[in-house]
């Protein structure tokens, strides 16, 4: 979102809001683990970079309406909360870099894009984790699919909620136009991040900080 179609203390909260994530993050990430097992940092990296390549591939519509998906689903699955921040939050500077963007909307971008999905996604397998929902299925369902499909009718709800603070009715007339499209857009980021949850789970669930395979698929009875 442009700076200058907001409100300034919109912009205000966010720095603030981005600040104090990216402090919690620092403080809480498991940088133990990662000096124990360097691969791990090889998952942030490479997990980190393919958002980026993700962010870079933007679908037109039509002329005004810009379409991107997010796949911080699966980032925050496979490293966790700290490190799904951080890391995004670096490749989300390259992006302002490489777009040549403005600078003044960085923290917001940070908090819509990568903080409240990572903690929606985060929040959401916890719940999850539970007696009763022992099996991959509810993981790769739950947390895959609905858990991208939920953050984008999330991060949908806070978009309008910002331009309507902000007076911005040509945007919210323009939202109430093309609103199908947020069901289009629900359906294909569950759909990716689906896919790649369910295939890591399956195949290297030793590489998800969000999956227990002990909890999942040993016998429990």
């Amino acid at each position: 979102m442009p700076a200058h179609l907001l409100a300034d203390w919109i912009i205000v909260v966010a720095a603030v809001a981005m600040a104090l994530s990216v402090i919690v993050a620092l403080r809480y990430a498991n940088w133990t683990a990662v000096a124990r097992e360097p691969g791990r940092m090889h998952l942030v990296a490479g997990g980190a970079v393919g958002c980026l390549l993700l962010w870079l591939l933007n679908i037109h519509l039509v002329d005004g309406l810009l379409l991107h998906f997010l796949g911080l689903t699966t980032f925050t699955l496979v490293v966790g909360w700290s490190f799904s921040v951080l890391g995004a939050a670096l490749v989300m500077a390259a992006f302002y870099a490489l777009k040549d963007l403005g600078w003044t909307a960085y923290p917001l971008a940070v908090v819509m894009c990568i903080v409240v999905p990572a903690t929606a996604t985060w929040l959401l397998a916890r719940l999850l984790r539970r007696p009763g929902l022992q099996h991959p299925f509810v993981y790769m369902l739950g947390a895959g699919f609905a858990g991208g499909a939920f953050v984008m009718l999330l991060l949908s709800v806070l978009a309008l909620s910002l331009f309507w603070f902000s007076g911005q009715t040509g945007y919210l007339d323009a939202a109430a136009e093309f609103w199908p499209l947020v069901f289009m857009l629900m359906f294909s980021e569950g759909f990716i991040n689906g896919m790649c949850v369910s295939a890591l789970a399956i195949f290297h669930p030793d590489w998800m900080k969000t999956f227990d395979d002990k909890f999942y698929l040993d016998d429990q009875r």
